[in-house]
C-alpha cells in the first residue's frame, strides 16, 4: 500500500534546505520581483513556513489521506500529483499566488484580482481541484498562518467577497520568498528540476547549472557522518576521473554516474527507498573475490542477474531488477563500503577493456 500523506510530508520536510546562505546568487530576471535584499529575506522565511507547514501535515494530515492500496513497491518515485492530491493542491494554490499576485508596496501583502485565480492552470499541476478540495486547502492554509482577506471559506463553496489580499501576519516578508520560488517554479521547471517550490530550491535562482556537490552534501545531510564522507568522496573521486553525472532532482532524487556511455551506479533519495545506491553491474563473474565479500542477501541478488526478473524467468512479477543492485544508505553500509568501491572499480575496469 502506498505510504501515508505523513510520511510525504516528512520527506518533503527532510528535503528542504539544512542551510541558506546569506548571500545565495540571483540571476537578473528574477531581480525584478524584488530587491535582492528582500529576496534574501524572502526565501529563508517562505522555507521556514513550508517547514511548518509540513509539521502541521504530519500531525494532521490523515485527515486528508487517500492512499492508494497498490503502490509500487521497488519504484523511486511518487508522482504527487496522482498520489497525494491534497500536497499538490497545496501547491497549485501556493504557486499561483505567488505567481498572479502583485507584492503591496511595503511588500506585506499580495493583491489577486479574483478567486478563479487560485486555482487556474499552471506548471506544477493541471488536475482540476474540486470545490471540497479547494476549501479544505484554503483553510488549512488559514491554520498555517495564511491570512484571506475579501474570501469567505466559511461555506461549501469558497466565495469572493473582494479582489483578494494574501498576507502572513507572523513574517510579511515570507509573500516575497512565496512570489520569488512561485515565479522560479513556473519559469525554471524541467524534467532535471521539479518540485522547486514544495522543495524551496533557493539554488535554482542562480538560473544555471546547480553545482553538484553542495547539492550532494545538503542530499545526504540526515546520513551518518561517515557514510556522508563516503558518499561525497566516491563522487568526487569518479568526478576526477572525468566521468559524467547527470542530475535529477525533485521529489524522488537520483545522480546517475556514467562510464563512458553505460550508466554504472546512481545515487537515489526517495520517500519509498530513502537514501540508497544501485549499482548497474553486467560484469559480476569477472571478479568473484570481491563478489564474495558482500552480504549474503546481495550476493542471492547478484547470483540471480542484472536484468527484470519477470522477463527473465525468475519471478512472476515485477521485482524491479531492472533498477540495478540497490544498497540502503544506512548504518551498517560503512561494514561493505570499501568492497562496494572496489566493486564499482572493478566493473569500470571492465568497461574500459572491452
Amino acid at each position: 500500500m502506498q505510504k501515508p500523506l505523513r510520511d510525504m510530508a516528512g520527506f518533503l520536510q527532510r528535503m528542504l534546505p539544512p542551510q541558506i546562505p546569506e548571500a545565495f546568487e540571483i540571476d537578473g530576471k528574477f531581480r525584478t520581483i524584488a530587491t535582492e535584499e528582500s529576496i534574501r529575506k524572502g526565501v529563508p522565511a517562505f522555507k521556514d513556513f513550508m517547514y511548518q507547514l509540513y509539521s502541521r501535515l504530519i500531525a494532521e494530515g490523515s485527515a486528508f489521506d487517500k492512499p492508494k492500496k497498490e503502490a509500487h513497491e521497488f519504484s523511486d518515485s511518487a508522482n504527487i500529483t496522482t498520489s497525494y492530491p491534497f500536497i499538490s493542491n497545496i501547491a497549485v494554490l501556493l504557486s499561483n499566488m505567488g505567481v498572479h499576485g502583485t507584492l503591496s508596496d511595503n511588500r506585506d501583502a499580495l493583491l489577486l484580482d479574483g478567486i478563479e485565480i487560485l486555482t487556474a492552470e499552471n506548471i506544477v499541476s493541471n488536475a482540476k481541484i474540486s470545490e471540497t478540495g479547494k476549501i479544505d486547502c484554503l483553510r488549512f492554509l488559514t491554520d498555517c498562518g495564511i491570512r484571506f482577506e475579501g474570501l469567505d471559506i466559511s461555506g461549501k463553496k469558497a466565495a469572493a467577497l473582494a479582489p483578494l489580499t494574501v498576507t502572513y501576519p507572523e513574517n510579511p516578508e515570507m509573500l516575497t520568498g512565496l512570489k520569488v520560488m512561485a515565479t522560479v517554479q513556473r519559469d525554471v521547471s524541467s524534467k532535471y528540476v521539479n518540485d522547486i517550490l514544495l522543495r524551496c530550491d533557493y539554488r535554482v535562482l542562480a538560473n544555471r547549472k546547480t553545482e553538484i556537490l553542495p547539492l550532494l552534501k545538503d542530499l545526504t545531510a540526515p546520513l551518518p557522518t561517515d557514510v556522508q564522507a563516503f558518499m561525497l568522496k566516491l563522487h568526487t573521486d569518479y568526478m576526477g576521473l572525468g566521468y559524467k553525472c547527470d542530475t535529477y532532482i525533485s521529489s524522488s532524487t537520483r545522480f546517475e554516474y556514467f562510464c563512458r556511455s553505460k550508466e554504472l551506479w546512481r545515487f537515489n533519495l526517495s520517500l519509498n527507498n530513502g537514501h540508497n545506491i544501485t549499482i548497474k553491474a553486467n560484469n559480476t563473474g569477472k571478479y568473484p573475490e570481491i563478489i564474495q565479500k558482500l552480504p549474503a542477501w546481495l550476493q542471492a541478488k547478484i547470483e540471480k542477474g542484472y536484468g527484470c526478473g519477470k522477463k527473465m524467468g525468475v519471478t512472476d512479477s515485477c521485482d524491479g531488477g531492472c533498477r540495478g543492485y540497490r544498497i540502503p544508505l544506512n548504518d551498517s553500509f560503512m561494514d561493505i563500503s570499501e568492497t562496494v568501491k572496489a566493486w564499482l572499480e572493478k566493473e569500470v575496469s571492465c568497461i574500459q577493456n572491452k
